[in-house]
């Protein structure tokens, strides 16, 4: 998949393709999990986990619709057991898997990266306030 592809799907992405998304979470972990291609994306996989669910709660909204949505594309992309190469071929059916990760992480890797900064900062609030009351 290229870019321009990438960010076709995602100017189809809606609000509630980011729940239904998120509740098929645990497919798209074990799918992650069971691929050597796959596996080294999965720490940015949890980071954007959070990141759907801090935005669907509203916790977190500092982030442009478009990487949500490039974001979600490409989970749901991976998720498609028939994508443009089939997973039922072995070694070759996850590289377009990769390959729309990569591209994707590159795109929002800023925001990705706003985000772990926020997560740390509001670690660091909670363990001051509860160190303020001890």
């Amino acid at each position: 998949m290229s870019k321009k592809r990438l960010e076709q799907d995602a100017a189809k992405v809606e609000k509630a393709d980011v729940t239904r998304l998120l509740s098929r979470w645990p497919a798209l972990q074990e799918r992650i999990k069971s691929s050597d291609r796959l596996r080294p994306f999965l720490d940015d996989m949890d980071t954007a986990y959070s990141l759907l669910r801090d935005y669907s709660t509203r916790r977190y909204r500092e982030i442009p619709w478009a990487s949500i949505a490039a974001i979600v594309a490409a989970l749901l992309y991976v998720l498609n057991p028939l994508d443009m190469i089939p997973d039922l071929l072995p070694i070759f059916g996850f590289i377009d898997d990769a390959s729309i990760l990569a591209l994707c992480w590159s795109m929002v890797r800023t925001d990705l990266d706003k985000y772990r900064a926020f997560l740390r900062q509001q670690s660091e609030s909670s363990s001051s306030e509860s160190s303020a009351t001890d």
